[in-house]
């Protein structure tokens, strides 16, 4: 179902891209929004607050015409509001996908673990490069939740060089606390990297599992962070590394010198402090996804797994077809949202959905409740549960 007069969204952009459209691209850089509502990009809504934006607007003008400072002093900022000890330990980056690619090209080598699903940087890429990829399927019997006894002993038994455990998993949602990553950690000294990717994990609790500050007692662990959805601004492209000061020496000999741009250097300088509108924004995001998830629980043609991140997995029933109701909730009511059948170890019949504000959250549910019944497929409250938007 690509774009006609009467469907404004051009759906076989899907088919281009191993992830999913940009919003520009749907939109024609954002020249026609046509009432799309973003479900696919789980970011957080509530933050920074207006105060930085307007100092953020008033400065903008100096940081395109003037370089940034070094990557070294960029890191400190990003300690002070992240909570990292030591800025020596950290590296920064255009996005975390640009030290994704560090990391694949330089480090990862010969053969790399990876439970799936999983985020697809983590499986193409190192493919592309010519490692030997072993995987692990997280099982929809367990709620996606794989036991870190039981990724050691697959480790071990595949005989791959590398790890990556993405913690919250994106895109199941599951998660292993602070004390089964060091367990992991700890048995598998062997490895030449474990990478332990929290893109996510701000929006995992109230207390977020973190070993951000334990990574750099390992000799070949690594801690991968997300700025930029983290703090809303995910254009912006703003991510970085932990490790110990010799893999981010190590690292940081093959980093262009300037490689974060001026105006993501100036927002880490705004945001820096603001800790508390951080916190008070992370538990709103944290509310929606359960607010999310208990709405999801009204449609039965949907299984909804546990998640520990502001975005919920979902499997459709196997009878429907997952393409066409994604097709279908974006052509009619403008819901952007993840289908998984791209991903290893997924299918059409799984969704990623991020979290949303309230009313954001209704439109959907409302508009999967009329795709469904349009499907032929009704449930058993959707001519009388409808909400008006």
């Amino acid at each position: 179902m690509s774009n006609t007069p009467n469907t404004p969204f051009d759906t076989s952009l899907f088919g281009k891209t191993t992830h999913n459209p940009s919003f520009a691209s749907l939109t024609k850089q954002f020249s026609e929004i046509n009432g799309l509502r973003d479900y696919c990009i789980p970011v957080n809504p509530y933050f920074p607050p207006q105060q930085v934006m307007d100092k953020l607007q008033e400065r903008i003008a100096y940081a395109l015409k003037y370089y940034p400072g070094s990557n070294q002093s960029i890191a400190e900022n990003i300690a002070q509001f992240s909570g990292v000890h030591n800025p020596k330990t950290i590296i920064a980056g255009n996005g975390s996908t640009e030290i994704i690619s560090w990391l694949n090209s330089l480090f990862i080598q010969e053969s790399l673990f990876v439970p799936v699903p999983s985020f697809g940087r983590w499986i193409e890429e190192p493919q592309g490069l010519g490692v030997e990829l072993h995987t692990y399927r997280y099982e929809d019997a367990n709620n996606q939740y794989a036991a870190p006894e039981t990724l050691i002993a697959e480790v071990k038994k595949s005989g791959a060089r590398n790890l990556v455990i993405c913690n919250p998993n994106n895109p199941t949602g599951s998660i292993l606390s602070r004390d089964e990553i060091l367990q992991i950690l700890a048995a598998l000294p062997e490895q030449d990297n474990i990478v332990i990717d929290e893109s996510f994990i701000d929006f995992s609790g109230e207390e977020p599992p973190s070993i951000k500050n334990d990574v750099a007692s390992y000799p070949n662990a690594w801690v991968l962070k997300s700025l930029g959805k983290n703090v809303g601004l995910h254009g912006l492209r703003m991510g970085f590394a932990i490790s110990n000061e010799n893999n981010i020496a190590k690292l940081r000999t093959h980093l262009p010198y300037w490689n974060v741009n001026g105006i993501t250097e100036m927002l880490l300088h705004l945001i820096k402090d603001e800790h508390q509108a951080y916190h008070e924004s992370r538990l709103k995001t944290i509310a929606d996804a359960i607010y999310l998830s208990e709405r999801f629980e009204e449609l039965p043609e949907f299984t909804v797994y546990p998640t520990h991140s502001n975005f919920i997995f979902v499997k459709l029933r196997d009878d429907i077809n997952g393409t066409e109701l994604r097709d279908r909730v974006l052509q009619h009511h403008g819901c952007f949202i993840r289908n998984c059948g791209n991903k290893l170890g997924s299918s059409e019949q799984y969704f990623r959905i991020a979290a949303r504000p309230a009313d954001d959250v209704n439109h959907l549910i409302n508009a999967f409740k009329i795709e469904l019944h349009a499907l032929g497929k009704p449930n058993n409250t959707t001519s009388n549960l409808l909400i008006a938007d």
